[in-house]
Formats: C-alpha cells, structure tokens, sequence
C-alpha cells in the first residue's frame, strides 16, 4: 500500500503580524536588575561559607624560591592554604594555548601573578592572612617589550608552547595575489610604522566565584562567566574530577565584553578551597585584580607598506603586525590572525600580504576585548589612507567612496562578504557633519576627520572543533500551560533571555509572563559555548 503524500510545511506568512517578536516588550530581567533582586556572584551566601584570597607576585618574573605560611597561619579564623604544588595541570582558553596554572608552581611572569591561595572564616581574616605570606623571589630578566621580547634571552618566559625562539608565541604569514608586482605598478607607495597603546576592560561588576561542594566528591561553581562550558572543561581538566561531577552555573553578568571569556585562576582555587575544605568558598576580586586577569586588547606595531594608483585605489597591500601578549596564551594565536584577516573588507585590495607575530612578556595576558585583534590595525589603516589622500590630493572622503568593496565580494583572501552599507553610511556622515564646507577649513587646533571600519555578524567560532551542536534548546511543556526553556547560553547584559523567551512565547502563542528560563548551567541545559564573538545574539 503506498504511503499518503506529506506536502511540506508552508513557509510562515511575512505579512501575519507577530505578537511580540518586532513590538517593545519589557525585558524579561528588567524588573528584577532595576529593583536590586537580581543576585550576582558576589551577592550569593551559603551556610559554613569562607572566603578566599590571592597572594599575588610582586615581580614581574622570577622563580619562586620559598613560601613561608607560618605568620599567616597564626591569623585568627584561617582555615587553609593552596600551593601551585595542589594544583599542577596547566589550563587554558584555546587547545594551543594550555599555559597556565592556577597558583604558579616554580615561576612568576608579572606582576599579579598568583602564587598561594588562603582561606579564612571572613573576608578580612582571609585578606590578613593574605598579606602575612612570605615568598622569596629570585628575579629573572624582565621582558617589557616586543623588540626585547624577540632579542636572545637564557630565561624565556615560557619554556614550551612557543613557536620560534625566545619568547615567539605564534608567527603567521600569508600573501595573496600578485603583491611585488603591484608595488611595481604603483604611482605612490607609502610607507608607515604605527602603534596601537592596548586598553582593557572596566565592567561595573568585578569577577567573583563561589564553589559549593557536595555529596560523592562533587562540587557546583557559581560564577562570572561569559564561557560556563569552557569553565567546565578547565575545571575537570585541572581537578582531575570526571565532567559529570563539576557543575558550572553562570551568573547573570555585570559585564563583560570578552574579559569573561577565559576560564581564570580563582574559579578554579575556589573549587578546590571548596573540595579541601568540605566547605563552600567565595573569592571576589578587587578592582586591582580585575585589571591582573586583564585579557584586555593587546598593544600592536604595526608596520604598513601601500601602493595607490593616481585616482587613490589601491594595487597592493602589505601588513606586518607584532603584538604585545602579556605573560600567557589565553586567545592570543586568534588575535594573531584577526590583526590581518579582516584587513581587506572594507575596501578593494587585489593583492595582499600580511605577516603577524605574537610574543610573551611579563604583563597581565591580553585577550578577546571587543573584536581582539581587528580594532588596531583599522586605527593604522585609517590614518594611512588619510595621508594618501593628502599626497595624491584627494579628498578623504571621496578616496573612500571610490573603493568601496562590493556587497556579497569575495576578497583577496578569500573571505565571502554580505551587505556592505560602508558608502552610504559614508555618505551620510559626509552630510550630517558638513564636512564639504569644513574640512580643511576649520582654524588652528581644530580639524575634521572621517575614518570608517567594519562588522560581522555571526563570527563566533567554535574554539575546539567538533561534529556536536554548539548550542541548542530544550523545551519542557507543563500540563498547566507552562514552558520551561533550557539553554546553555550566558546573559551578559546584550538581552539573550528576553530574546531566548520571546522567540519561544511567539511560536508557541504563549505569553513572555508563561515562560520560565533556566539558562548556563552545564548539569541542566545543553551544551552551549558562551557568549562572545557575536555569538547568542
């Protein structure tokens, strides 16, 4: 007997007008963030709770010769000390990138680096006993900058996970299209050597975390995330425990902006304070510490070779950029190449060349602030076109006008594009701000300049490949008309759980007031990979 036909179902109708999705709607977090309910990481407490502090280098590299605990352990209300020795698996962000510990074991490489953790009954007691630790030093070479960085050294700052000598992290190199030939056929060449200073993050909420353990060697971490599930990945690799014994809860985040992204050194000593102790514990950092775990954007030098025909197009582009690391990995081998990757779409560039290069030295580790890697060289870029223009006797903004890339253009190197609203955004700002009757008009000490840059949508990767989802969600339908709404994803203040709840209640023709959320948890949601990158939303 045959089998009935199934016709496929029929595309939603554009014009049915939608209940929520499109229409303003109070977020869903919104009541509870104004009125002070909602409880961030710090604001947790659980019974028999103690609080944990870091002792931190106060050099900027060194080997650590002795720890001496005794003046701290006399403190009234201490309860335990951690040592690199309690923690020896090295961790990190990218599979590449597995360079750091906890609490240093032998070696510091800036200042800030922490080498013992205390515990105490209450905060004070904890941050006492904290500055009654002594630890003896013996100072190594300190590495401030990449030209010293790259010079030859008997104590580089890591011993592995380097590529090239010294204190070489990552060397990329890549040309596309006939790049030499281009400069030959060039009117102008221009020449320029820029440097990008670096900058970090400044969220309203400062990172803190607190581990619960509980029955059978299990243990729950409350903290400020952007990543739980890489949090989780760092913790069961660095405790030893298998996955499904450590839970990661995000909190709801006061911020981010990628300097959450990474799994950190007090996440970690706060579950296994909370393990040793049989007892939850609470590290909250100060605002001196936030700025230690840094991962902020990296300083870049950056050197720009160009060759413009006369009308100002461009034929040829080389790039070379050499980043400041800091002392650790974290996403700095991503960094390298989205200093060069995104280099070619916002204008036509035939032919390309870029050659990047990361090294360690002993400052706080930067990271994914903001589009890491991208923001710098488009500083450079930009004023590098501004001083073509004014050779060749162009004006600014139509230089950029005229070599705009093309909506859904494939670059020099082979990056596919979308839309591109770059001219009439140009346009727009060429208008609104006068600039034709301004620029180069304007009296001493005061001037017009126009510098554009670019976006993607969708760029988060997965930071380790696998043929699993990266996201999903699950609904839980109650009999009495309830959903529940399971998601791995992190709120970072961008509006995930309202968008999340919003797109559920509009399908399902429930209302925003029916939906109940629970989101980054790695027991109970499914697997989710953070909120970064354009990720989520």
């Amino acid at each position: 007997m045959a089998e009935p036909s199934r016709k496929p179902a029929a595309p939603p109708d554009p014009e049915q007008e939608t209940r929520i999705i499109g229409r303003p709607f109070r977020r869903v977090d919104g009541r509870a963030k104004v009125t002070g309910v909602t409880r961030f990481a710090d604001d947790l407490a659980f019974p028999r709770m103690c609080f944990v502090k870091l002792v931190r280098a106060t050099v900027p590299h060194a080997r650590i010769l002795s720890i001496d605990l005794a003046a701290a352990r006399a403190v009234e209300g201490v309860l335990g000390f951690l040592t690199g020795a309690d923690l020896p698996e090295t961790f990190g962000i990218l599979p590449v990138s597995q360079d750091e510990h906890a609490l240093c074991p032998d070696k510091v490489r800036f200042v800030g680096d922490p080498v013992v953790a205390v515990a105490a009954t209450t905060e004070d007691a904890a941050a006492e006993a904290a500055l009654a630790v002594k630890v003896e030093y013996e100072s190594l070479p300190t590495v401030a900058t990449v030209e010293e960085a790259v010079a030859a050294t008997d104590d580089p700052i890591h011993e592995g996970g380097r590529e090239g000598p010294n204190n070489v992290h990552k060397r990329v190199a890549f040309d596309f299209g006939a790049v030499d030939e281009g400069f030959e056929e060039a009117d102008l060449v221009l020449e320029d050597t820029f440097f990008y200073e670096g900058n970090t993050h400044l969220p309203m909420e400062q990172h803190a975390a607190v581990a619960v353990p509980e029955d059978d060697g299990r243990v729950t971490l409350y903290s400020s995330t952007q990543t739980p599930h890489y949090v989780h990945r760092a913790l069961t690799r660095v405790l030893g425990l298998p996955a499904s014994r450590i839970r990661v809860v995000a909190t709801p985040n006061g911020g981010g902006f990628g300097g959450k992204s990474d799994p950190f050194n007090h996440e970690i000593v706060a579950a296994k304070m909370a393990l040793e102790l049989g007892r939850p514990a609470k590290v909250t950092l100060t605002r001196e510490e936030v700025f230690y775990c840094h991962r902020g954007r990296h300083p870049v030098l950056m050197r720009m070779r160009t060759g413009f025909r006369k009308d100002g197009t461009i034929v040829s582009h080389h790039l070379q950029t050499a980043l400041d690391g800091g002392a650790y990995g974290s996403y700095g081998v991503a960094s390298t190449y989205y200093t060069g990757a995104l280099e070619t779409v916002t204008y036509k560039m035939p032919a390309y060349r870029f050659e990047g290069l990361r090294v360690f030295t002993n400052k706080p580790p930067c990271g994914p602030k903001r589009g890491h890697g991208t923001p710098q060289p488009r500083f450079g870029f930009e004023i590098h076109l501004d001083k073509a223009a004014h050779r060749l006797g162009i004006d600014p903004a139509d230089l950029r006008l005229a070599m705009i890339e093309e909506p859904h253009a494939i670059t020099a190197n082979w990056l596919q594009l979308g839309t591109v609203g770059l001219g009439r955004c140009i346009e727009a700002v060429v208008a609104g701000s006068g600039w034709r009757e301004r620029y180069g008009r304007l009296p001493p000490g005061r001037g017009l300049g126009l510098a554009c840059g670019s976006y993607l949508c969708g760029a988060g990767l997965p930071i380790y490949w696998n043929h699993m989802p990266h996201s999903g969600v699950q609904l839980k339908l109650d009999r009495s008309g309830g959903v529940a709404v399971f998601c791995g994803e992190t709120e970072i203040g961008q509006g995930s759980d309202s968008m999340l709840a919003a797109l559920v209640a509009e399908v399902l023709g429930v209302e925003l007031a029916d939906i109940r959320l629970c989101v980054a948890d790695t027991d109970l949601t499914p697997v989710a990979l953070g909120s970064y990158s354009s990720r989520v939303t």
